[in-house]
């Protein structure tokens, strides 16, 4: 589930109602780093793995407090897949910075040492593949180690075909069926967002692992039915 609305109540319904994952939007949600800590808190409480949509320059930040998983947009080269698996982990794997007094360490009680080691082999990279460039490099891409999923952006991806946000055009579709199958192929996992519903039976039988919908969607329907029900 993609929550674009800071509030750890609705982090923390999503995980009783039995998503596997959330996907806190610190992209174009409008959630601090402190904010964004407390959403990873109310993950944690409510058994649902805190997977944080964040910008390169705050991967960092993003992992000292706590993230499982970072998914980084906008990935259109190789080199730029190379640069964010490197930020994700600490040497000799990658280049993270260290500090032991941050809230993934647990404050120093887990150990230097152990936090690394577990963190190294636990956090996830998902790339965000969202133009025509990144869907031409792809291959060269899903060749870079260290990537966990790569999600396809039907949005952007709509705009930088031409086609202004336009996803149900059959061009963008079909990039996005074509990309879906080649990711299915590898050991990394495809992803992209199911808005509407049908679509998740349609890319799941693709390949794709790695499927969300948006809280927002999910809340609007919600209130529209409510309102019909109650004018019917």
């Amino acid at each position: 589930m993609f929550v674009g609305i800071a509030s750890p109540a609705i982090v923390e319904m999503c995980g009783y109602a039995g998503f596997d994952f959330v996907v806190l939007d610190n992209e174009h949600g409008p959630a601090s780093i402190e904010t964004t800590e407390h959403l990873i808190r109310a993950a944690r409480c409510a058994n649902v793995i805190p997977v944080v949509r964040t910008l390169e320059p705050d991967i960092l930040r993003i992992l000292d407090i706590g993230a499982s998983a970072i998914q980084v947009p906008q990935v259109n080269t190789a080199e730029q897949a190379r640069r964010i698996v490197a930020a994700a982990k600490y040497p000799p794997t990658g280049s993270r910075g260290a500090a032991f007094s941050p809230r993934a360490a647990g404050y120093g009680f887990f150990g230097g040492q152990p936090h690394a080691k577990a963190s190294n082999e636990g956090t996830s990279v998902v790339l965000m593949t969202e133009t025509k460039e990144a869907l031409e490099n792809l291959d060269e891409i899903l060749e870079v180690p260290g990537i966990d999923a790569i999600f396809i952006g039907p949005n952007d991806l709509s705009f930088s075909m031409g086609h202004q946000g336009n996803q149900r055009h059959p061009e963008v579709i079909a990039a996005i069926d074509a990309a879906v199958k080649k990711i299915a192929r590898t050991k990394v996992a495809a992803g992209l967002m199911t808005i509407p519903a049908e679509d998740y039976k349609k890319y799941a039988a693709l390949g794709a692992r790695y499927l969300t919908t948006q809280i927002a969607s999910v809340i609007g329907v919600a209130l529209k039915n409510a309102v019909a029900a109650a004018k019917s």
